[in-house]
């Protein structure tokens, strides 16, 4: 939940513009915006964008929030691409630039390119779904900022599990071997930064997301199971019972 500071600085960042660089290109000359700050998430490549004399390293997913005034530029040896949004009303420049990295399963980059998207439909800044959506970025950004000291590895594995919580043939090993680590390494970092192990964490957001569906309602207890990628509904009974205190059908009458 964001704090109050957090809530009156989404209230007042204003949504501006966006476009991108479709193709891939190996330098961008030095500039400035006036009064507008730039949010950019490369798409392609890595590199370096040096903010004011400040350089900052990217790869695919970082996402770097330029202040307005300050000038900066970017060099890829490979070349690079990016999604670049405008708007004013960000956050309070203290001279450190803000940087943040997109999870393994490009919530921001998703968010962005529908922002795009709509944007090119719609024309007017201010049009409502264009509103929510700019709102969904800066949301991320908050949450990602807030937990500026998270180790990339846990971040990445929360991700990969997250994205594969409805899928009952979903093994933690499966992400864990896509990780440059070892999973014992994996599996220690995780616990040390999260207070978890990876199958509790997962476990914990799928009872999540099935306390949301018994909130709906118009879901059977063994629909719920499966749909949260726990199929057997007599362990899903166990585990929904150790998790939330109750077992699900006892949730949804008290719902």
């Amino acid at each position: 939940m964001m704090d109050k500071t957090e809530d009156r600085s989404r209230a007042m960042a204003q949504f501006v513009s966006i476009g991108k660089i479709p193709k891939p290109r190996p330098s961008f000359p030095r500039h400035a915006h006036p009064d507008t700050w730039e949010l950019v998430i490369y798409t392609h490549g890595r590199g370096t964008i040096t903010v004011g004399e400040e350089p900052v390293p990217f790869r695919l997913g970082t996402i770097v929030a330029l202040p307005p005034v300050v000038p900066h530029e970017e060099r890829s040896e490979s070349g690079f691409a990016n999604i670049y949004l405008h708007c004013r009303g960000f956050a309070r420049f203290n001279g450190r630039v803000p940087v943040y990295q997109d999870r393994a399963d490009r919530p921001y980059f998703t968010v962005a390119s529908l922002l795009l998207q709509e944007t090119g439909l719609r024309r007017n800044p201010r049009d409502p779904v264009i509103e929510r959506l700019f709102g969904v970025l800066l949301d991320y950004l908050a949450e990602w900022g807030r937990g500026a000291d998270a180790h990339p590895l846990v971040e990445a594995l929360r991700g990969k599990l997250a994205a594969r919580l409805h899928d009952s043939e979903f093994q933690v090993g499966e992400a864990l071997s896509e990780l440059p680590a070892s999973a014992d390494h994996l599996r220690k970092l995780f616990r040390e930064r999260t207070g978890r192990t990876p199958l509790g964490y997962l476990n914990e957001l799928r009872i999540g997301e099935a306390k949301r569906l018994l909130r709906l309602g118009g879901f059977s207890v063994k629909e719920v199971a499966h749909r949260v990628g726990v199929p057997d509904p007599y362990y899903f009974s166990r585990l929904f019972l150790k998790h939330a205190g109750a077992r699900p059908s006892a949730y949804a009458k008290d719902v």
